[in-house]
């Protein structure tokens, strides 16, 4: 019994003196270990529509002005079409069909047609009443289009959030894939809450987003 609790008092103290550091010799300088953190884990910003853009003035089919400030607060979606665009006649008549659906849960759709005011009035106004495009619908202009990253490729949609957030936003046209991306983009900015973030955390029109 004894020599058993002699032998559990030599592994106790080697314990010890095995997980304890052995100490500087006399004289050393004193070394500080600081231990360094994790690095952060890297996150893209959303895009956001930039302030500048939503209170640009842009004009409607009728000449009148607008700016997208006038859906502040709301969900909207923001579409870019051209009459000479064949895959834009297939998805007209889905946005017709999803604004109605929306409508009621006070989402809009504002339709921006890419060609020439002066060149092509009459034939955008026309190409409107044929396909009943009954939401607004204005002449997109390189600053919306280039803070947007647009370009000139059409159909272009985007989903925006009540607090200005591009929640999503895709080019061409599926009917298979774009009428559900475009309610699912929906739901996704009728879920988030509405009021707006702080203006330092709002990224310029050239930072990188994948919303």
């Amino acid at each position: 019994m004894r020599r058993l609790l002699l032998f559990a008092l030599a592994l106790c103290s080697a314990s010890a003196h095995a997980q304890s550091p052995p100490a500087p010799p006399e004289g050393a300088p004193k070394v500080t270990v600081t231990a360094r953190p994790a690095p952060a884990a890297k996150v893209e910003p959303a895009l956001f529509v930039p302030e500048e853009i939503f209170n640009r003035e842009l004009t409607d089919l009728d000449g009148s002005g607008f700016s997208l400030a006038d859906y502040r607060g709301r969900v909207f979606v923001i579409n870019f079409w051209a009459t000479w665009c064949g895959p834009c006649r297939l998805e007209i008549p889905e946005l017709n069909k999803v604004r109605g659906e929306y409508a009621a849960r006070g989402v809009e759709f504002v339709g921006l047609t890419t060609e020439n005011p002066q060149l092509d009035a009459a034939r955008v106004r026309e190409f409107a009443r044929e396909f009943k495009m009954e939401y607004k619908l204005g002449w997109a202009d390189e600053a919306t289009a280039g803070a947007l990253r647009a370009g000139t490729a059409v159909p272009q949609t985007h989903v925006i959030a009540a607090d200005g957030r591009v929640v999503i936003r895709f080019r061409g046209y599926s009917d298979k894939i774009v009428p559900r991306m475009l309610r699912d983009g929906i739901e996704k900015a009728l879920s988030l809450p509405p009021t707006a973030p702080a203006a330092e955390s709002r990224p310029s029109a050239g930072a990188t987003a994948r919303p």
